[in-house]
Protein backbone atom coordinates (compact mmCIF):
# COMPACT_ATOMS: atom_id res chain seq x y z
CA UNK A 1 0.00 0.00 0.00
CA UNK A 2 1.42 3.16 -0.76
CA UNK A 3 1.95 6.13 1.66
CA UNK A 4 -0.91 8.19 -0.17
CA UNK A 5 -3.08 5.28 0.76
CA UNK A 6 -2.12 4.70 3.82
CA UNK A 7 -2.95 8.22 4.74
CA UNK A 8 -6.13 8.11 2.81
CA UNK A 9 -7.57 4.93 4.69
CA UNK A 10 -6.39 6.00 8.32
CA UNK A 11 -7.87 9.67 8.35
CA UNK A 12 -10.93 7.78 6.76
CA UNK A 13 -10.72 5.26 9.46
CA UNK A 14 -10.48 7.88 12.25
CA UNK A 15 -13.16 10.12 11.16
CA UNK A 16 -15.37 6.75 11.71
CA UNK A 17 -13.87 6.31 15.17
CA UNK A 18 -14.67 9.76 15.93
CA UNK A 19 -18.32 9.77 15.24
CA UNK A 20 -18.60 6.49 17.64
CA UNK A 21 -16.90 8.85 20.57
CA UNK A 22 -19.01 11.43 19.83
CA UNK A 23 -21.83 9.51 20.81
CA UNK A 24 -20.60 8.54 24.12
CA UNK A 25 -19.56 12.39 24.80
CA UNK A 26 -22.98 13.21 24.04
CA UNK A 27 -24.28 10.99 26.30
CA UNK A 28 -21.96 12.49 28.77
CA UNK A 29 -23.84 15.93 27.84
CA UNK A 30 -27.06 15.30 28.47
CA UNK A 31 -29.66 17.85 29.92
CA UNK A 32 -30.17 16.88 33.76
CA UNK A 33 -32.98 15.10 34.03
CA UNK A 34 -32.76 13.06 30.61
CA UNK A 35 -34.12 9.50 31.77
CA UNK A 36 -31.82 6.29 30.43
CA UNK A 37 -34.74 5.58 28.55
CA UNK A 38 -35.54 8.32 26.33
CA UNK A 39 -35.02 8.82 23.07
CA UNK A 40 -32.38 10.98 23.57
CA UNK A 41 -29.70 8.30 25.26
CA UNK A 42 -31.16 5.13 22.77
CA UNK A 43 -30.20 7.16 19.67
CA UNK A 44 -26.44 7.68 21.20
CA UNK A 45 -26.36 3.75 22.86
CA UNK A 46 -27.70 2.60 19.42
CA UNK A 47 -25.36 4.80 17.45
CA UNK A 48 -22.43 2.89 20.00
CA UNK A 49 -23.72 -0.12 19.03
CA UNK A 50 -23.97 0.06 15.43
CA UNK A 51 -20.38 1.46 14.97
CA UNK A 52 -18.98 -1.39 17.89
CA UNK A 53 -20.42 -4.15 15.28
CA UNK A 54 -19.44 -2.48 12.21
CA UNK A 55 -15.81 -1.86 12.93
CA UNK A 56 -15.23 -4.53 15.40
CA UNK A 57 -17.73 -7.46 15.09
CA UNK A 58 -19.61 -8.00 12.11
CA UNK A 59 -18.31 -10.62 9.19
CA UNK A 60 -15.57 -11.94 11.11
CA UNK A 61 -14.94 -14.98 8.55
CA UNK A 62 -11.62 -16.18 9.13
CA UNK A 63 -10.41 -13.15 10.15
CA UNK A 64 -9.22 -12.77 13.87
CA UNK A 65 -11.58 -10.01 14.24
CA UNK A 66 -14.76 -8.76 12.59
CA UNK A 67 -15.84 -5.39 11.71
CA UNK A 68 -14.69 -3.34 8.80
CA UNK A 69 -11.45 -1.76 11.18
CA UNK A 70 -9.68 -5.10 11.29
CA UNK A 71 -9.03 -5.33 7.19
CA UNK A 72 -8.44 -2.02 7.02
CA UNK A 73 -5.60 -1.73 9.93
CA UNK A 74 -4.24 -5.34 8.56
CA UNK A 75 -3.40 -3.74 5.33
CA UNK A 76 -1.49 -0.89 7.03
CA UNK A 77 0.31 -2.97 9.23
CA UNK A 78 -1.34 -2.13 12.17
CA UNK A 79 -3.63 -4.53 12.95
CA UNK A 80 -1.42 -4.95 16.43
CA UNK A 81 -3.29 -1.34 17.22
CA UNK A 82 -6.50 -3.18 17.65
CA UNK A 83 -5.65 -5.46 20.83
CA UNK A 84 -7.25 -3.46 23.62
CA UNK A 85 -10.09 -3.24 21.76
CA UNK A 86 -10.61 -7.04 21.36
CA UNK A 87 -9.66 -7.61 24.69
CA UNK A 88 -12.86 -5.54 26.06
CA UNK A 89 -14.86 -7.29 23.53
CA UNK A 90 -13.86 -10.77 24.64
CA UNK A 91 -14.25 -10.04 27.89
CA UNK A 92 -17.20 -12.22 29.82
CA UNK A 93 -20.37 -11.06 30.88
CA UNK A 94 -23.52 -13.57 32.00
CA UNK A 95 -23.05 -16.50 29.48
CA UNK A 96 -21.54 -14.97 26.72
CA UNK A 97 -18.97 -12.05 26.22
CA UNK A 98 -19.82 -8.10 25.69
CA UNK A 99 -18.85 -8.77 22.18
CA UNK A 100 -21.54 -10.91 21.46
CA UNK A 101 -23.76 -9.64 23.66
CA UNK A 102 -23.15 -5.99 21.71
CA UNK A 103 -23.24 -7.96 18.32
CA UNK A 104 -26.68 -9.89 19.05
CA UNK A 105 -28.21 -6.38 20.93
CA UNK A 106 -27.41 -4.91 17.76
CA UNK A 107 -29.07 -7.72 15.21
CA UNK A 108 -31.98 -8.38 17.79
CA UNK A 109 -33.31 -5.07 19.19
CA UNK A 110 -31.86 -2.25 16.55
CA UNK A 111 -31.40 -3.56 13.22
CA UNK A 112 -33.79 -6.53 13.03
CA UNK A 113 -35.95 -5.52 15.66
CA UNK A 114 -39.85 -6.92 15.86
CA UNK A 115 -40.07 -3.84 18.20
CA UNK A 116 -41.30 -6.03 21.45
CA UNK A 117 -39.75 -6.89 24.82
CA UNK A 118 -38.90 -10.04 22.87
CA UNK A 119 -35.67 -8.17 21.77
CA UNK A 120 -34.31 -7.50 24.72
CA UNK A 121 -35.51 -10.35 26.10
CA UNK A 122 -32.64 -12.47 25.01
CA UNK A 123 -29.35 -10.39 25.60
CA UNK A 124 -31.01 -9.53 29.34
CA UNK A 125 -31.07 -13.38 29.89
CA UNK A 126 -27.45 -13.65 27.43
CA UNK A 127 -25.81 -11.34 30.06
CA UNK A 128 -27.10 -12.18 33.68
CA UNK A 129 -28.88 -8.80 34.02
CA UNK A 130 -31.18 -9.58 36.47
CA UNK A 131 -27.48 -10.83 38.26
CA UNK A 132 -26.36 -8.41 41.23
CA UNK A 133 -23.28 -6.37 39.61
CA UNK A 134 -23.80 -7.27 36.04
CA UNK A 135 -25.43 -4.06 35.20
CA UNK A 136 -22.69 -2.24 36.73
CA UNK A 137 -20.45 -4.38 34.61
CA UNK A 138 -21.62 -3.13 31.10
CA UNK A 139 -21.74 0.22 32.15
CA UNK A 140 -17.46 -0.34 32.79
CA UNK A 141 -17.19 -2.46 29.74
CA UNK A 142 -18.79 0.43 27.80
CA UNK A 143 -15.95 2.71 29.70
CA UNK A 144 -13.39 0.50 28.85
CA UNK A 145 -14.30 0.15 25.29
CA UNK A 146 -14.71 3.81 24.83
CA UNK A 147 -11.37 4.24 26.42
CA UNK A 148 -9.69 1.68 24.16
CA UNK A 149 -11.31 2.97 21.14
CA UNK A 150 -10.10 6.38 22.09
CA UNK A 151 -6.60 5.41 22.11
CA UNK A 152 -6.85 3.39 18.82
CA UNK A 153 -7.71 6.56 16.94
CA UNK A 154 -5.34 8.66 18.56
CA UNK A 155 -2.68 5.34 17.53
CA UNK A 156 -4.55 5.87 13.98
CA UNK A 157 -4.42 9.18 13.62
CA UNK A 158 0.12 9.51 14.74
CA UNK A 159 0.23 6.70 11.99
CA UNK A 160 -0.18 9.14 9.28
CA UNK A 161 2.73 10.92 10.29
CA UNK A 162 0.10 13.86 10.47
CA UNK A 163 -0.07 16.25 13.71
CA UNK A 164 -3.45 15.56 15.38
CA UNK A 165 -4.36 18.91 14.74
CA UNK A 166 -5.26 17.59 11.34
CA UNK A 167 -7.86 15.51 12.87
CA UNK A 168 -9.00 18.04 15.27
CA UNK A 169 -7.70 16.04 18.07
CA UNK A 170 -5.03 18.15 18.63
Amino acid sequence: MSSAEHVETAVFLVNVLKRMLFAFDCLDNLPPGVEPVSPHCALYFDSIYNYTAQLFLLDKGSQPMGGTAYPALNALGLADLLTPVKAVLDRPIGDTTFGEAVRILRNTAIVHSTHSDSDLDRIYELVGAAVEGNQALWVSLLQDLREAVAVLTVRVALSTGRPLDDFEMG
